[in-house]
């Protein structure tokens, strides 16, 4: 496959899959020279603080008794990780 080609799918199927991603649930890019990109869920503005308290906890167990108690419900759980996920997604850079 001619090396235009590939990029014009890679291209095509990145614009598909961004196409598919809310629009209250975009971001803005980092500058391509912006290598690391660990803080952009935290300085966004997607995530509200609740948000990034949830997925920002990486003891399961903490995360499981909150739900067990109440204190987190499993929707607002599920959507913070999907948002989350979605932020990953956006930072994916196709290969040039």
């Amino acid at each position: 496959m001619p090396e235009q080609d590939w990029k014009a799918l890679c291209a095509a199927r990145k614009q598909r899959q961004l196409e598919q991603i809310p629009k209250e649930w975009t971001i803005t890019p980092p500058p391509d020279t912006q290598r690391n990109v660990l803080d952009v869920p935290r300085t966004c503005g997607l995530l509200t603080a609740r948000e990034l308290e949830i997925t920002d906890t990486v003891n399961v167990d903490i995360l499981l008794d909150k739900l067990r108690t109440g204190q987190w419900s499993s929707v607002e759980v599920t959507t913070a990780f999907y948002k989350r996920a979605i932020i990953a997604q956006q930072l994916v850079r196709p290969t040039p």
